[in-house]
């Protein structure tokens, strides 16, 4: 008869978050699984036969973390809403925000990025002031945009900004990719 598994499913995999968190997608491996539940890499691979499975299952749940941060309604604008969930994430979420975007991740970066794109081009599609405007000219704000808050959150994740506040990510992305924004768009109109 089968020994029966000392650790569930979930709690196995509740533990490979907390070392995902801590140590980066780098730091999960049977080996180090198996040393923090106090017990033999058999038990992991009862659940997961490969440790990229265990690794994607990771990041897929860490991208949806990342987009419950950038869809939380945070003020009454929606653009400044995504940007400060982006840094946000990346003050709050290091290990991951690195893993996601800094790091080669299985392929999930670029997923992530889609993902992110489409949601801003369905936030642009409820705001009239974005209608007059050619889809060229739409992709072109969304990557400048893209690339402040990135920069900004990127600053944040590794740690050039120290204890920084909401407050702080709000005025800097009111003061700078706000005025970037509506610059661009007072200019298309010329």
């Amino acid at each position: 008869m089968p020994k029966k598994p000392i650790f569930t499913k979930e709690q196995v995999y509740n533990k490979a978050f907390e070392i995902f968190k801590a140590e980066g997608i780098e730091g999960i491996s049977a080996r180090n699984l198996a040393k923090s539940l106090d017990s033999s890499p058999a038990p992991i691979y009862s659940f997961y036969n490969s440790m990229d499975i265990l690794k994607h299952e990771l990041l897929e749940n860490a991208k949806q973390l990342f987009l419950e941060y950038v869809k939380k309604e945070r003020t009454n604008l929606i653009f400044l809403n995504i940007g400060m969930g982006i840094c946000i994430f990346a003050r709050e979420e290091k290990e991951l925000f690195r893993a996601i975007f800094l790091k080669e991740s299985l392929g999930k970066r670029n997923e992530v990025i889609r993902e992110f794109r489409d949601l801003i081009k369905e936030e642009m599609l409820k705001d009239g002031r974005f209608d007059h405007l050619d889809e060229e000219f739409k992709i072109e704000l969304y990557l400048d945009c893209w690339m402040y808050a990135h920069g900004f959150a990127t600053l944040i994740a590794t740690n050039y900004f120290a204890e920084i506040s909401d407050e702080f990510i709000k005025t800097r992305l009111m003061e700078s990719a706000a005025t970037m924004l509506y610059q661009r768009l007072e200019n298309y109109k010329k």
